[in-house]
């Protein structure tokens, strides 16, 4: 290589750039953000010639402040575009047409094949490589799958290697979790970013203790937390209930979130422990809960209730709060209506059935239709929850952990079977109703799905919408029908007679009957004065 003045060569490789024909200003930004400042560096220190490793030297002090914020990434990225065509034009006297190799590949160890490290190595390297290629297993798109290894476990490796770690620690692990969700909260980091990091935490996490990783979702971040001593009493109920697998998860958030607002609620009344909490304290509180969630009372005293009793078993020592929770705050109820036949046929002609979406869509809204199925059971249909033969459905309820049989109609199960066979994305995924895009998971929930084509059809001032609107008026016309009740409950797999009422109430014909009058009772005319 001929020893070159770095502004001759800096020169030359912008007029190479402008006879490719490209735009005076896109030839303007690159000679401000690359050329430029690379020709001032190495003047400033004092190298007149080029020379590689004073140019390498620059662009990886500038990838540093990109990694840190400080430096957008498309100056960034221009920068190194422009130290790349500066070695070349020095090596070969012109630029190279083929594409400039990611930065990740050739600097960032885990966009790289590591080496046959033992399986139990607990160097986080080898940790954080294993659970990438883990990752690297599963239906993502490659765009995800790098954004996962650069912002994701690209961030846990500089965490720990910041901190002078080089084997795997769970608390320097959770510390990470810790400090990214501060930076969240102050607005140093976006929330796609803390969202990616704290998936690639719960994967190390999951890989370590069962050796895979999965596309499970994570639960929603609660960022409005209690006091400490408060959270750590929560901390104990979660474990309490987890290990006596006490209700199922999304019943076992839910009362957790519940008490946690009881307890932010209590602190606002000026009580800071729970040895200071009196009964009268629990009234004021859940009159002050009641003034922002006055439909939420309800659900949260019964909660509190749970908490309660976990209390006065495991810390008998502290205030027992049970007898300011004996009373039952008054459940809202609303009377819905559900789908008429005419409905139903108004939202499937909104339904666009050339499209694999809408092919989907279809299946699952006719099975809602024709079988009254609870949302949840329809999104964790199984290709063994069908046989084809009997043209049946053998499922076991989410919600009631009931066995239901009920009959397959010809016209669902071809929906079903045109989704599977011509929209379905190939997968190996046991369930039957999968996202349209990557990852080709079972959908999430169908009351969206449902919400969009009757806000279509039906308009958006209608106020229950969703499969149980199809369940809704399932119930409602086999009552109408004078279906014995027993009978009724098998079908929409109810465990008592008593979830009947809802129907009934949502029916004028049998509101009707239930309407009673006082013509047989005797009474004297002067009684009525």
């Amino acid at each position: 290589m001929n020893k070159i003045e770095i502004t001759v060569l800096s020169a030359r490789v912008l007029d190479a750039l402008s006879g490719r024909g490209l735009k005076a200003k896109t030839v303007h930004e690159f000679e401000r953000y690359g050329t430029r400042r690379i020709v001032k560096h190495c003047l400033g220190k004092g190298q007149i010639l080029y020379s590689k490793e004073t140019v390498q030297n620059f662009v990886w002090q500038e990838r540093a402040k990109q990694e840190s914020g400080t430096l957008p990434h498309y100056q960034w990225g221009i920068t190194r575009r422009a130290a790349v065509y500066l070695d070349q034009m020095a090596e070969y006297g012109k630029i190279q047409d083929e594409p400039i190799r990611p930065w990740e590949a050739e600097h960032n160890p885990l966009f790289q094949a590591i080496s046959c490290n033992p399986s139990n190595s607990m160097k986080v390297i080898d940790i954080i490589c294993r659970t990438r290629d883990a990752v690297m297993q599963l239906e993502l798109s490659d765009k995800t799958k790098t954004n996962y290894i650069y912002c994701g476990f690209g961030a846990i490796l500089n965490f720990f290697i910041s901190h002078g770690e080089e084997s795997y620690s769970p608390e320097t692990l959770t510390l990470f979790v810790k400090t990214v969700q501060e930076n969240f909260v102050n607005g140093a980091i976006q929330k796609a970013s803390f969202q990616t990091m704290r998936k690639a935490a719960h994967w190390i996490e999951e890989y370590l203790s069962t050796g895979q990783v999965s596309q499970q979702k994570l639960r929603k971040y609660n960022f409005a937390c209690a006091l400490p001593e408060f959270e750590n009493l929560l901390s104990q109920y979660q474990l309490y209930m987890d290990n006596e697998n006490y209700l199922k998860e999304g019943s076992r958030q839910f009362y957790l979130s519940s008490v946690r607002t009881f307890f932010r609620t209590i602190a606002t009344l000026g009580i800071y422990r729970y040895a200071e909490i009196t009964l009268p304290d629990v009234t004021r509180c859940l009159a002050k809960i009641s003034e922002t969630f006055p439909l939420g009372i309800f659900n949260l005293t019964g909660s509190m209730r749970s908490f309660a009793r976990f209390m006065a078993e495991k810390h008998p020592e502290l205030p027992d709060i049970s007898p300011a929770l004996v009373f039952s705050a008054a459940k809202r109820r609303r009377v819905y209506v559900g789908y008429t036949h005419e409905d139903a046929q108004k939202i499937f002609s909104a339904i666009n059935r050339s499209s694999a979406m809408g092919m989907r869509d279809y299946a699952m809204i006719m099975l809602a239709y024709t079988t009254g199925l609870r949302g949840c059971d329809i999104v964790n249909l199984k290709f063994d929850s069908i046989d084809w033969d009997a043209c049946e459905l053998r499922l076991v309820q989410e919600k009631t952990n009931i066995p239901v049989s009920l009959p397959l109609d010809t016209k669902t199960g071809n929906a079903i079977a045109d989704y599977i066979l011509h929209a379905r994305p190939k997968c190996k995924s046991e369930y039957i109703f999968l996202r349209v895009l990557r990852p080709y998971t079972k959908i999430g929930s169908i009351w969206t799905v449902i919400a969009k084509y009757a806000h279509i059809a039906l308009g958006k001032d209608r106020k229950m919408n969703g499969p149980h609107a199809f369940r809704r008026g399932m119930g409602r016309q086999l009552l109408e029908a004078n279906i014995p009740a027993p009978l009724i409950c098998d079908i929409l797999g109810h465990s008592s007679s008593v979830s009947l009422r809802q129907y009934t109430a949502s029916s004028l014909e049998k509101l009707k009957v239930c309407a009673g009058t006082i013509s047989a009772i005797p009474i004297a005319q002067e009684a009525l004065l």
